[in-house]
């Protein structure tokens, strides 16, 4: 069985961007399960598909970043920890997720 683990560690990096929360203030009311689910849709059409992510929990917010760490299980079966952000800037909310942990 291939290390799915070691795949996302290397590289594993994927971003959309989303209209902002109208109404919501931004990413202000935007928790890491939102991000975690948006995660896993957004993996869908990616070479490497996010089949969960579990224990989802927030490292670090400020107005406009929010940073999330989870464990992931990947759609071939293989786990992996796995680091979310959502980050809004000119009325857009990009989230993007990596197997490393964001600088």
């Amino acid at each position: 069985m291939p290390d799915s683990g070691r795949r996302i560690r290397l590289g594993l990096t994927a971003l959309a961007t989303l209209p902002a929360l109208s109404g919501c203030g931004g990413i202000a009311h935007l928790d890491c399960n939102e991000i975690a689910a948006r995660a896993v849709r957004l993996s869908q059409d990616r070479p490497i598909k996010l089949a969960s992510i579990a224990n989802v929990r927030e490292t670090a917010r400020t107005e406009s970043d929010v940073r999330c760490t989870g464990d992931a299980t990947l759609a071939d079966g293989g786990t992996a920890p796995l680091y979310l952000r959502a980050r809004e800037q000119d009325g857009q909310v990009d989230v993007a997720y990596q197997g490393v942990p964001y600088s």
